[in-house]
């Protein structure tokens, strides 16, 4: 039996001008449309009006639907939720079939950030949350999930979804951190995919314009709704926090390189203490060597003092003839061998 399936989005509190969808009529499926506002009217959307979760905070109310969805949605195993500001660009059956094949929930990668932490960054310089409730949140991913924000973040303009009870409770845990921390969603959504067991699908995909749609598409929006005073309203526990960090870090590499350090000191001071011991050596065998020619030396002169002294003694004169003889027979003698 084919899925029953819907495209929903949701918009609150007058933040923008509701988008058509061209593609509505060609994916053969409902787009629906949750809001508050009763006057609304659209062409290709089904609107649904909804009480929001949170009267006096429409962003985390908006959230509320995006994430968990709407009691009305049970009646549909498999949703393709798009933010407002999405433009889908083919059937919307079709890239439910793409997107769901081999996993119960699949969203985009961002393609123009490259770290969790980044978000957290820009969320707090474009003023998009209240900065000590960014920071806070930091903090805690910190000590919880320091790998997480190594991540790749995720763009969640484009969320598919199968019915199932890990996805179920895997959007439960996410609009908790909402609740819990900053409103951006893209900042727990990668804590969530982890924490909820989801069986997550992370496409490659331009965020800005891929063949299934185009982002972001002219909405009329109230920017500054979506946006929190500038006044600081608490310290910068998130610089504090990574500045912290990169000390660590940095005074791990030092001591580090502290300690290769003392170890090649420790090398070359025993490749030194051998070369000193060598040379000690050298110059012992030096000294002894010097000492054995100066004997030698003395000897010699001892040998040829005595030598001179038998040349010129009265035996050694008379005994001249007899050597004269001895030195002619040996002569002979050779020749005769010979």
């Amino acid at each position: 039996m084919p899925a029953k399936r819907a495209v929903y989005t949701a918009l609150l509190g007058g933040y923008e001008r509701l988008n058509d969808q061209a593609v509505a009529e060609e994916s053969g499926i409902p787009f629906i449309c949750f809001t508050d506002d009763p006057e609304l009217k659209s062409d290709t959307w089904e609107i649904r009006l909804v009480e929001p979760l949170l009267p006096l905070d429409m962003v985390r109310s908006q959230r509320d639907l995006k994430i968990r969805g709407h009691d009305s949605l049970s009646e549909f195993s498999e949703t393709l939720y798009i933010d407002n500001s999405v433009a889908l660009k083919r059937s919307a059956s079709d890239i439910l079939d793409d997107w769901l094949d081999g996993s119960d929930f699949t969203v985009a990668h961002h393609s123009y950030r490259d770290r969790v932490i980044d978000e957290f960054d820009e969320v707090v310089a474009l003023g998009y949350d209240d900065g000590a409730r960014v920071n806070e949140q930091l903090i805690h991913y910190s000590e919880l999930y320091p790998d997480i924000l190594l991540e790749r973040p995720h763009w969640n303009g484009i969320l598919a979804r199968r019915s199932s009870a890990a996805v179920s409770r895997t959007m439960d845990i996410w609009f908790d951190h909402v609740l819990r921390y900053s409103r951006r969603d893209q900042l727990s959504a990668n804590v969530a995919f982890s924490l909820g067991g989801v069986q997550l699908r992370s496409l490659e995909l331009d965020n800005w314009l891929s063949p299934s749609h185009a982002w972001p598409v002219e909405a009329q929006r109230k920017a500054h709704l979506g946006k929190v005073s500038r006044r600081k309203v608490g310290p910068l526990l998130a610089e504090i926090a990574r500045a912290e960090r990169e000390t660590a870090a940095l005074r791990t590499s030092l001591d580090q390189l502290t300690a290769e350090a003392n170890e090649t000191n420790a090398l070359h001071a025993a490749q030194v203490s051998e070369l000193e011991a060598a040379l000690e050596g050298a110059r012992l065998l030096a000294e002894e060597e010097r000492s054995r020619r100066t004997v030698l030396e003395k000897d010699l002169i001892g040998y040829i003092g005595q030598l001179e002294d038998l040349r010129n003694s009265t035996s050694w004169r008379l005994t001249a003839p007899i050597r004269r003889v001895l030195q002619a027979s040996r002569t002979r003698e050779k020749e005769d061998t010979h």
